[in-house]
């Protein structure tokens, strides 16, 4: 259940930070494997439609996509 609260805040924190405007791109973090097979075991468990599965994993991978899009068109 702490992994919930954790995903909850994390989503929380994204969306108060939503309209400040930053020249920063955000820093991705760097999972080991046994982290993402760890975090994967988990997340199989879950319902598909839940909260988790279903809104902050995907708003999450929109935000690691920005994060990398943001840095391209930086170093680019």
């Amino acid at each position: 259940m702490p992994t919930l609260a954790v995903l909850a805040l994390l989503t929380m924190s994204i969306a108060g930070c939503a309209t400040a405007v930053s020249s920063a791109c955000p820093r991705e973090v760097d999972y080991s494997a046994e982290q993402q097979q760890r975090v994967a075991d988990e997340l199989s468990v879950l319902p598909r439609d839940g909260m988790v599965r279903g809104l902050m994993m995907p708003d999450y991978g929109r935000l690691r996509d920005q994060a990398r899009a943001c840095r391209s068109a930086r170093s680019g």
